[in-house]
């Protein structure tokens, strides 16, 4: 069984001519959006095997920061194009078939997200801007089920 935390980036800076997207970094919100992220999974208990995020600088950060509050800052981070937010998940999935038994910090955008919880588990979701989900995967079966989804709203109750 694979567990998969997936967690969407923090808020960033808005789109502006002359600015590529992959390069727009987080805002403080943002910041403080991935260390609420970080606090829920220190008490959830939470070690990861390995940690991806997108090309996209903004991902990176998110990543950065949830690491840096665990007090993991060594931890490496792999940069993967099949995370960002216009492919599709397919080729991710097949990734996922070779990491069986761990856990993953998954951080990176919709509607990529989303798209990656519908193919494995089959279920239509949401994520906002700082939320995090936990998806137990079966990679011999190839599905999956939804464990958990919070957004920033319920985070700030915690």
């Amino acid at each position: 069984m694979l567990t998969l935390v997936l967690v969407r980036h923090g808020d960033a800076e808005p789109k502006v001519d002359g600015v590529d997207d992959k390069d727009r970094k987080l805002v403080k919100k943002g910041v403080k959006q991935m260390r609420r992220v970080a606090y829920f999974l220190e008490e959830m208990e939470l070690a990861f095997d390995r940690v991806m995020t997108s090309t996209l600088l903004r991902g990176y950060q998110s990543a950065e920061v949830i690491l840096e509050e665990l007090g993991e800052e060594d931890k490496k981070i792999e940069t993967l194009s099949e995370l960002d937010p216009d492919k599709e998940p397919s080729e991710f999935v097949g990734k996922l078939k070779e990491m069986d038994n761990s856990t993953l910090l998954v951080v990176g955008h919709e509607p990529f997200l989303s798209k990656l919880v519908k193919e494995i588990t089959g279920g239509e979701v949401e994520f906002k801007k700082g939320a995090v989900a936990v998806v137990e995967y079966d990679v011999t079966k190839g599905s999956g089920a939804l464990q958990l989804l919070l957004n920033q709203k319920v985070l700030k109750l915690m």
